[in-house]
């Protein structure tokens, strides 16, 4: 599989793809299926997104990377496809992260896992690839960590995700492991040059114990540092990947780690393997990826040719050692037209919803207005917040409560054709699902005066993401 044949596929059959469901906000395939984020930077002045990519169907299959930029996060263009499982030890091309050079800025480096999976061998190995001109990527011949290096601290058939930094003279590369009694760790490596890496550290916790863990990534602020990484849980999770942030200080050098908070990053439906950038605004913006494993293929089981998205980018702060995450400002700029909420109102698919706090109890059904028994739920009773879409006919989805107790209630809601991302409180706590109704609009059923804004969004130009 190469990377020509990769884009001129996708070149000779994107007109395929069914248009339905798909969203104007939010990054999305191409063609075909789309799982993590990779390789989140800001480079040469543009916003550079990798993806996890089945180019030739709309289901997981041989990874490759694909890859989109944007100026603001909200308008993507796509570029062609940047990594394909092209060589002998690689059968797919699995997640990793990027590093703009330490000494020549206009070097990027991807990081990235050799799987290999061939007549029941699997091996896990990390590649290096860079480009000089954001398009056009060079695979290193060897890998830059392979097995050798893995072997005596974790499984080499689960050993993936490397996410590197530099620090101090040094790159490090965090990779997602676990050990033959099923704990969960991540292994740290590092290298002066990106050519001779060693065995750094590893990090443990108990937490990790009968877990995979996937997908590491490291943030430091001021007073805190933020560790957030993702695990299939086969024990609280009945066989669930989750995603979840540690809140301390994690000082990879000196190998001295303090753990002062956890917490689950996202409490909806479909989030996993976030990953996050800082930008040349100093911001730290952190994208996941809109779906989880096992529920339902909803577009590509009604033969739509794409299945995947990315959440909306969502910035995180740290408040009072409290982890905060919040969309991006820029989306403002595409509120047209706004209005009053009101019970009954008709809109179409793709709004910026404010609910003003309140105290009082209330639950808002979105419903088809063509069918009213159709519709999504969200609501505050007894102090929580919940959402409940066990009446969708597409997609059923359980009721999940919101983790913390609220005296008070305010909400931004993001809405965009087929995916709800609800912030409470300033971003407290957030929840994210896809939902999936026929009819372009959707009436909004409330059992209460609700205080709040509809800010209708138009996303159009060039750069529209359909």
């Amino acid at each position: 599989m190469t990377i020509s044949q990769a884009n001129q596929y996708v070149e000779k059959n994107k007109h395929k793809v069914n248009t339905m469901y798909r969203l104007m906000f939010h990054a999305m395939p191409e063609l075909g299926w789309m799982n993590d984020p990779n390789g989140l930077v800001f480079y040469r002045g543009e916003y550079h997104i990798f993806y996890q990519h089945h180019p030739y169907d709309s289901v997981w299959g041989p990874m490759h990377w694909g890859h989109m930029v944007s100026k603001d996060l909200v308008r993507f263009t796509y570029l062609p496809i940047a990594l394909a499982p092209d060589q002998e030890d690689e059968t797919g091309c699995f997640s990793g992260g990027a590093i703009v050079d330490q000494k020549d800025k206009d070097q990027l480096h991807v990081f990235y896992t050799k799987h290999f999976d061939k007549n029941g061998l699997i091996i896990e190995r990390q590649g290096l690839a860079t480009t000089t001109d954001g398009i056009h990527f060079e695979k290193n011949s060897k890998p830059i960590i392979d097995v050798d290096l893995i072997a005596p601290h974790g499984l080499i058939q689960d050993a993936r995700d490397p996410f590197p930094f530099y620090e101090n003279g040094f790159y490090y590369v965090i990779l997602g492991s676990k050990d033959e009694h099923n704990q969960g760790k991540f292994l740290i490596f590092r290298s002066k040059d990106l050519k001779t890496f060693t065995f750094h550290d590893a990090l443990i916790d108990p937490i990790m114990k009968n877990s995979m863990a996937e997908c590491p990534d490291l943030v430091k602020f001021e007073h805190d540092d933020v560790f957030l990484f993702s695990r299939i849980d086969f024990t609280k999770q009945k066989n669930r990947n989750i995603s979840e942030y540690f809140i301390g200080r994690f000082d990879i050098e000196n190998k001295k780690y303090k753990y002062e908070y956890q917490g689950l990053i996202d409490s909806g439906h479909h989030f996993y393997a976030p990953q996050t950038l800082k930008d040349d605004q100093n911001r730290v913006i952190m994208i996941g990826w809109m779906e989880i494993w096992g529920d339902p293929n909803v577009t590509h089981d009604l033969g739509h040719e794409w299945q995947g998205a990315l959440t909306f980018p969502r910035e995180l702060k740290i408040v009072d050692h409290q982890l905060l995450q919040y969309p991006i400002e820029e989306i403002i700029s595409y509120r047209k037209a706004s209005r009053k909420l009101e019970k009954g109102i008709i809109l179409e698919k793709c709004l910026d919803l404010e609910i003003e706090a309140t105290d009082t109890h209330f639950s808002i059904k979105f419903s088809d207005p063509k069918d009213q028994e159709n519709y999504f739920e969200i609501g505050y009773e007894d102090k929580k917040f919940y959402i409940d879409g066990n009446q969708l006919k597409s997609n059923a989805l359980s009721r999940k409560e919101s983790r913390n107790s609220y005296d008070s209630i305010k909400l931004r809601i993001l809405i965009d054709t087929s995916s709800f991302e609800i912030f409470i409180n300033d971003g407290i706590e957030a929840f994210t699902s896809r939902v999936y109704m026929e009819s372009i609009h959707f009436m909004i059923v409330t059992n209460q005066n609700l205080k709040g804004t509809v800010h209708q969004l138009v996303i159009g130009g060039d750069e529209s993401n359909v």
